[in-house]
């Protein structure tokens, strides 16, 4: 635990994600990420925003390419003891040289966050739809260097709501 703590606490988080004060509350978002991969298709690039004092509902966005047009209906983002999973809404699908260009939403509580971003895990993410299942796995160094990031970020929005 204490050497998890050092190693999260030394992470430098700037340039990695923006916050800006509204009225409302302050609304974080992570700039886009690439962590997971697939042999064929190539990376799933990934951002998180989040408002305060909404709903507790962070918003996860990501891009893939695919072989067709068929879209996703829902997607697991599964880091061992937590999983990020539920229905999509599509933003977008477009050609992309002689593949499809996916962009989808996934809305899932921010109160998860901080225990996705686990380095010990290897996560992976499932994408569901058009009949099959298509699987990107993490690229390991970019996952253990990434997820105590991602930690600390979700853990700042944590510490900034609480009373």
């Amino acid at each position: 635990f204490a050497v998890g703590t050092c190693a999260v606490s030394a992470q430098n988080i700037r340039g990695r994600y923006v916050a800006k004060a509204e009225a409302d509350g302050t609304i974080y978002h992570t700039l886009p990420c690439t962590l997971f991969e697939h042999a064929e298709l190539g990376d799933l690039v990934f951002d998180i925003t989040y408002k305060e004092r909404r709903d507790g509902m962070a918003t996860l966005n990501f891009t893939c390419l695919r072989e067709d047009a068929a879209a996703i209906d829902s997607v697991c983002f599964d880091a061992g003891r937590t999983q990020l999973r539920g229905a999509v809404e599509r933003l977008y699908i477009e050609p992309e040289k002689r593949r499809w260009k996916h962009r989808y939403s996934l809305r899932t509580p921010v109160a998860s966050l901080c225990t996705f971003f686990d380095e010990e895990a290897l996560p992976t993410v499932t994408l569901y739809g058009g009949g099959r299942t298509t699987l990107y796995r993490a690229k390991r160094s970019a996952w253990r260097s990434y997820a105590p990031v991602g930690y600390k970020i979700f853990e700042t929005v944590r510490v900034n709501e609480t009373p």
